[in-house]
């Protein structure tokens, strides 16, 4: 595994909040501090050059807040000119809290060094950029409880994803409150100023059910103008859709409640009681959600894979347990690469454990055709980061350098990275620089994360390519010009004659590999609407049982012939159901691998998502005809 760059930093005060320039991916922000009422411990905003990926840099830009207020929680940033416009959450002093004044919502401009480089080797003055403070204003609703007033503050501030262009583009922006009791909320507002007001630019306000508070939110622009909101509490995954016309300043026909689109479920009667806590989430595509999920009592950290589809509930399509000594997570963040023409990119995901470890793991998403996603694939992992426990990681904003509005249409792009920042309370930076490679020679080609290891079997598959052929084209020769090989025998030995003659030609070995790939992915890819849920189709039964007073059995075979390959009977008993189906078996008879089986078939005949638990499949007879198995497999083998 080839290890990235590695660069640290210090503070002089715990962090607790970091943002990437989206103007200059190499310029990171730091804020964080004591508080109020700590003295020794100042509040303050830094900014570093970390693209020079030297060892260790210093901050070319910093500004001291005042002490009797809280420390800064949370950062994001507006490309400008010459610098950018932070965004911040800082909750005024206490007194003005509990006077109902508070402007937690603060705006800085950050100036780049006009000169990066010293005009002389002497001199030890390196140039310096500036933080200046801009506005303060109060976005969130005033608080009526004095618990309310005294610990809520400003926990999330994101914006919708920058877009490189020459002109730039408008983003929105989301806040979320957190320790409100009763009176958390999230308010949606235009991004397009360094001081958003209350009413004029707040575009929509989430008041959250009593005791609950978004752990985090995501914000997606699938379309210009058209946006989808998604935040996640301790259980549950809302989704909200916003038309905004920024020209017009109001949002485009009417605003509807967020949906809920998934509920951690409460465990089996028989597992151990306890259900996994949401940490993060993130939007991989406009139907797919990334949910970061600390299992109980520390036990454990998943990665989720939410499938959205449409008005209905989503479903857990994929699952990823991390490694065994990630007990809980405290942070998560991804970076989708530049997209091909077919709209198919790489997508790098990262997980800050408690134990001061970071997960690194990368996965596909094919593009909007196929409209599906890879399995995940595990990259590294980094242990010891920090000598303190991390607060937050975040990676680069990524653009093609295709894309960059002063590129030059044939220049050759130099090397292209990818950055990962993560903060502590120890007053740490450490900044991973990953080299990115391109997927191929050809112009304009996406990149992607690979190991050291995927580009050797790459080449070596490369290689062994262009000797095949070569071979090849030899023992066509001599079919055509030398039929008793006494010509090419030197050339050509009889056991490498004998091998490329037991070969097949390479369009039909890549014509097996691509069906193969289909397969795979056809069997890890849900249907887009389910035709019959499980769930449901038992709810039915049941209902016509309590009015029968009979117990009915469903059985559910496997049929070729039915567009799902899945088809359900329901008999009146469950001893005329075992002598229609002789080799038919109860759930709980079938063994793992079976079981394994016949998830696969369910999820994707979109009749049982891994979300609904094996509890609802227990009782139900499978029938899978003798033989199907076996001939499958033996066509696939025999091609």
């Amino acid at each position: 595994m080839s290890a990235p760059t590695v660069t640290k930093a210090e503070t002089s005060y715990p962090i607790f909040a970091a943002t990437f320039a989206h103007s200059h991916p190499g310029c990171l922000v730091v804020a964080g501090g004591g508080g109020a009422g700590r003295s020794g411990v100042g509040n303050k905003i830094t900014a570093f050059d970390v693209s020079s990926r030297a060892p260790n840099v210093d901050s070319f830009a910093e500004i001291d807040l005042s002490r009797d207020e809280d420390s800064v929680t949370c950062l994001a940033n507006l490309a400008t000119k010459d610098g950018l416009i932070l965004y911040a959450g800082i909750n005024s002093s206490e007194a003005d809290r509990l006077k109902g004044k508070n402007e937690h919502f603060r705006a800085f401009e950050v100036a780049f060094p006009k000169n990066r480089r010293t005009n002389s080797a002497s001199s030890e003055k390196k140039p310096q950029g500036k933080v200046s403070f801009l506005s303060k204003t109060s976005l969130f609703k005033s608080l009526s409880t004095v618990s309310a007033k005294k610990d809520g503050y400003q926990r999330i501030v994101r914006l919708s994803p920058a877009k490189r262009s020459a002109s730039g583009n408008k983003r929105i922006g989301a806040i979320a409150s957190s320790l409100a009791g009763d009176e958390n909320e999230i308010v949606v507002f235009n991004a397009t100023s360094n001081l958003p007001r209350d009413p004029g630019d707040v575009i929509h306000r989430v008041a959250l059910s009593k005791g609950q508070e978004a752990n985090d939110l995501d914000i997606l622009e699938p379309e210009d103008g058209q946006f989808k909101i998604a935040y996640c509490t301790d259980n549950d995954v809302y989704v909200q859709e916003i038309n905004y016309d920024f020209g017009k300043k109001k949002p485009l026909g009417m605003l509807h409640s967020p949906e809920k689109k998934y509920t951690v479920p409460f465990p089996d009667v028989f597992e151990k009681k306890g259900r996994s806590k949401i940490r993060c989430l993130r939007w991989l595509s406009p139907s797919h959600l990334l949910l970061l999920a600390n299992l109980p009592n520390r036990t454990g950290v998943e990665l989720h894979i939410l499938r959205i589809y449409g008005d209905t509930m989503g479903s857990i399509t994929l699952r990823k347990r991390l490694s065994r000594h990630v007990k809980a997570a405290v942070d998560m963040d991804v970076a989708c690469l530049d997209p091909d023409g077919a709209g198919a990119y790489q997508i790098v995901m990262a997980v800050a454990g408690i134990d001061i470890s970071i997960s690194l793991l990368t996965m596909e998403y094919y593009g909007t055709s196929k409209n599906s996603v890879s399995s995940f694939h595990s990259y590294a992992t980094y242990r010891d980061v920090h000598p303190l426990q991390m607060t937050k990681l975040i990676f680069s904003p990524f653009f093609s350098p295709w894309t960059a509005p002063q590129a030059p249409p044939s220049k050759k792009p130099g090397p292209q990275y990818l950055r990962l920042a993560s903060i502590s309370l120890g007053n740490t930076i450490s900044v991973e620089s990953f080299t990115l490679q391109p997927v191929s020679s050809k112009p304009r080609s996406r990149y992607l994360l690979s190991s050291a290891s995927s580009r050797r079997l790459y080449q070596g598959a490369m290689y062994f390519s262009i000797a095949f052929v070569i071979v090849a084209i030899a023992i066509l020769v001599q079919s055509l010009f030398d039929p008793e090989g006494t010509m090419t025998k030197g050339l050509v030995s009889e056991d490498i004659r004998r091998a490329v003659g037991g070969l097949k030609p390479p369009g039909l070995v890549m014509e097996e590999a691509h069906l193969a790939r289909a397969v795979s992915e056809g069997m890890k890819t849900p249907a887009a609407q389910a035709p019959q849920r499980l769930r449901d189709l038992l709810h039915f039964h049941h209902q016509e049982n309590h009015a029968n007073t009979e117990k009915k059995a469903v059985v559910i075979r496997h049929d070729p012939n039915a567009d799902s390959s899945l088809s359900t009977e329901v008999h009146t008993d469950t001893n005329e159901a075992a002598k229609k189906h002789t080799e038919a078996k109860k759930w709980e008879e079938l063994s793992h691998a079976e079981r394994s089986r016949w998830k696969e078939k369910l999820i994707k005949a979109g009749m049982w998502a891994v979300d609904e638990g094996e509890t609802v499949l227990k009782g139900i007879f499978f029938s899978e005809a003798a033989g199907i198995v076996g001939a499958m497999a033996q066509g696939i083998i025999n091609g």
